[in-house]
């Protein structure tokens, strides 16, 4: 074997770009000492080489800004630890505002930093002018100002990351290719590359550009493809001041970072190009650009120029057009690929410079530690599945979503790309009958429905008022009478074989053993107490287990199951989702429309609260299980798709006597939070306890152990020190989750859920309160700059005894 590269190394990176060159560093402040870097051509060789390097740092969720200030604090040290000076230039940042719709936007924005205690200003016109001269401020509302944002040189930093790596122990190689691994029982035991096998215990592909050709190699299509990117560097200037601030102007799609006595300025266009036509770049390609396309940029040019008028003087010095990776979303993808349990991905990144040392340093605790320290869901390679997997999905997906990456973020608007995909047997019957579809996980799925006539309501507004109408009747009607809802998204899988019981005793939270045809509401913990997943396990037989879970979780939560079954070959897991559909029959006059076309008996004695049955309608067997995530009298209906067209036509023709109707999900929000059902991936995740989140009746400390039960002990034993609370506000105001709580002034915290409660006639959140705190009884809660009081309420506003679903 060459010497260029060692027989064996327990963590081998692939790719030395600022991602894979910070994972290495952190490794290395981890105390790893056997890590091997790999990149087939030069360090920065990829996309990192001509990225603009501006670093921003507010995100949408609190761990992702969390991420990009680690970043931006690493960058303004790490120069002196490691003697490499990284150009780190910390000149702040002006977001602007030019319409109202974006005033409001950033005020959001400010709210949420605020309840981060993220440092963020918003400044007017003449303030943006002060900072920024060259600026023309006509048609501006407003601006945010981030004094600790700048701007970075991509190559130092690399290098920076490469040298600190490197003074603990790393080995870094280049010039060395990855033809394939090695695979035995879901883990890569060997890398094998142009010069030799690798043996090794994880593996970790941050190799950008080529990630998805790194994924195949181990059978997996990652979610990520390349596109171009295009922006251009203006003649020096002694016009242009040297100490200007970054710039974003999202209305007019352009972005500045200055040069000396010049600027770099780029945009996101609305039709960029995926890479050779389906985004996949040949492994051959090296540290190159694509063509000038200006004519591209024409949109990016005219506003950039408009809004600095000194452009229409300034001649262009260069052009970049290189391609980046992106994913299906837009997002990064990081964590563990596929059912390995060693081989982890960090990719994606449009931001890879201002993430680098965030996610690094994320990647490394995943690496050493298991998990990555905080909740990372929005960056989860989990969060996608095998409808993202195909370059034609992907390129049709990714370049929506570039295109939309300064587009105001409505709350109500949803993406048109790679639609219609998934269909339930009942599309084409419910769109005919005024279904307003959504999209999740690839599923079309009704949001609300119209009657004849009916004007949609606008997508393009923050309030919720203009949907009061519509998603008001539903809610009435499933709280008043009787209702349906199409459920088939959800994600559902078939647990059996002799050590399935004794497993999901040891997996789930509450307590398993209820004997056929129990349907248990639990959680499944991380060895810290964190929620992993939130969801509901059937027994319709006695070694046969359903499991019920969210539309966008099935990747995730059956991943998680698979992980930790036993390999005795005890357990099988198999998803079913395509395999039924589901029909949710709720309301308290359900069961009068059950009892109507089943020959089972449906009483309350007979069919209590969770439980479920095999039972027929009309003429079809279903699985059907008493359970509510609206809180009235009802039951999911398990159906083989086969006869869903069927069961559907049963249940609205027996329905028709009681005005039965068909509903959506913005309804199923709305009555939820009147319950207070909780929504994983907002109020609750994996940073949070079932006892942080008021979830202790669904865990059996009794039953004997169980994964994360040691962590709820300690929790118990040491006392809470957060706790979520729901609010009811004052005042209707828009609330969606990310408004800032405070008192007298001070933040506490910030809501994780938020919608208009139409039985109460009232905005209700959810929030954590921590130490202190935890015994307000009322805050202030502001949502787009107007603030409401908002007063404590135990358990729920909604039938807080929970007699409607038994009854």
């Amino acid at each position: 074997m060459s010497s260029k590269v060692p027989s064996h190394a327990r963590i081998v990176i692939v790719g030395g770009g600022a991602l894979g060159t910070s994972i290495a560093y952190h490794l290395a402040k981890a105390g790893e000492k056997d890590v091997l870097l790999l990149e087939k051509n030069v360090l920065t060789a990829g996309s990192t080489w001509h990225a603009a390097g501006l670093m921003g740092q507010l995100r949408s969720k609190v761990n992702l800004t969390r991420l990009m200030q680690y970043s931006a604090d690493l960058c303004a040290r790490i120069g002196a630890e490691t003697g490499q000076d990284v150009g780190w230039k910390n000149v702040g940042s002006l977001r602007l505002a030019a319409s109202d719709a974006r005033w409001e936007e950033l005020k959001r924005a400010h709210t949420a930093a605020k309840s981060y205690g993220f440092d963020m200003e918003l400044v007017g016109p003449n303030d943006v002018k002060k900072l920024f001269p060259l600026v023309d401020t006509k048609d501006l509302r407003g601006a945010t100002w981030i004094a600790s944002d700048g701007h970075v040189d991509p190559y130092s930093l690399t290098h920076a990351y490469a040298k600190g790596a490197r003074a603990g122990g790393v080995r870094i190689v280049e010039g060395v290719t990855v033809t394939g691994f090695t695979i035995r029982d879901r883990r890569i035991t060997g890398v094998k590359t142009s010069e030799g096998e690798i043996g090794c215990e994880v593996v970790v592909n941050a190799a950008g550009l080529w990630a998805r050709q790194l994924g195949e190699l181990a059978g997996i299509d990652l979610p990520i493809t390349v596109v171009e990117h295009e922006y251009f560097v203006t003649e020096k200037s002694s016009s242009v001041p040297d100490d200007l601030p970054t710039l974003r102007d999202p209305d007019a799609n352009f972005y500045v970072k200055p040069e000396p006595g010049a600027m770099a300025i780029g945009g996101w266009e609305k039709e960029t190009r995926a890479a050779y036509g389906l985004g996949k770049l040949p492994m051959s390609f090296g540290q190159e650009l694509f063509p000038d396309d200006l004519e591209r940029m024409s949109e990016v040019i005219e506003g950039a120029a408009n809004r600095i008028p000194i452009l229409s003087e300034l001649g262009v010095r260069a052009v970049v057009n290189g391609p980046i990776p992106i994913s299906a979303d837009g997002e990064p993808v990081m964590g563990l690929a596929g059912d390995y349990e060693n081989f982890f991905v960090a990719c994606g990144f449009t931001s890879g410079i201002a993430a680098s040392g965030g996610a690094g340093r994320a990647m490394a605790n995943w690496i050493v530690e298991g998990d990555p320290g905080m909740d990372l869901w929005a960056f989860d390679l989990r969060r996608f599945g095998k409808p993202h997997g195909g370059l034609a999905y992907l390129r049709d997906s990714a370049i929506e979503a570039y295109s939309k990456y300064y587009a105001i973020a409505w709350p109500e608007e949803e993406r048109s790309a790679c639609r219609p995909l998934r269909r339930s047997p009942l599309y084409q019957t419910l769109t005919a009958q005024g279904a307003v579809n959504g999209v999740k996980f690839g599923w079309e799925r009704p949001n609300y429905f119209l009657k004849a006539g009916e004007a949609k309501p606008p997508l393009e507004t923050f309030e919720r008022a203009p949907y009061a109408e519509v998603i008001g009747r539903e809610h009435r009607t499933v709280r008043e009478g009787v209702a349906l809802v199409d459920q088939s998204s959800f994600s559902k899988f078939e647990v059996s074989g002799p050590g399935a019981f004794a497993y999901l005793q040891w997996l789930a939270a509450a307590n398993v053993d209820r004997g056929e045809g129990a349907v248990i509401y639990t959680q499944l913990l991380n060895k810290r107490g964190g929620i992993e997943a939130d969801l509901t396990i059937m027994r319709p037989r006695e070694d046969v287990f359903h499991v019920v879970t969210g539309s966008a979780f099935g990747t995730r939560d059956g991943g998680w199951i698979r992980h930790h079954m036993p390999r005795d070959g005890s357990v099988s897991v198999q998803d079913v989702t395509g395999a039924y559909g589901v029909i949710n029959l709720c309301g308290p006059l359900s069961r009068d429309v059950l009892a109507k076309v089943s020959e089972d008996d449906v009483s309350n004695a007979a069919f209590p609260y969770m439980s479920c049955r095999n039972i027929r309608v009309g003429w079809a067997p279903v699985m059907a299980a008493r359970v509510t995530y609206v809180g009235e009298l009802g039951w999911e209906l398990h159906v083989p798709v086969e006869y869903m067209a069927y069961v559907y036509e049963v249940l609205k023709d027996a329905g028709a006597a009681f005005g039965i109707a068909d509903v959506g999900y913005k309804a199923i929000s709305s009555l939820r939070m009147e319950k207070r059902y909780l929504y994983w991936g907002a109020d609750i995740t994996p940073d949070d306890t079932p006892l942080e989140a008021g979830l202790g009746f669904a865990v059996s400390m009794k039953k004997g152990d169980f994964q994360g039960r040691d962590a709820l002990v300690a929790q118990k034993e040491r006392g809470l020190t957060r706790k979520l609370a729901c609010f009811k506000l004052d005042e209707p105001l828009s609330v969606y989750g990310g408004e800032a709580m405070s008192v007298n002034g001070r933040v506490v915290g910030m809501t994780t859920s938020g919608d208009f409660g139409h039985s109460m006639g009232a905005s209700l959140v959810f929030g954590y309160l921590k130490g202190d705190d935890m015994g307000l009884k009322e805050v202030e809660v502001e949502a787009f700059g107007r603030r409401s009081r908002a007063t404590v309420v135990e358990r729920c506003v909604y039938d807080p005894a929970g007699e409607r679903v038994r009854m």
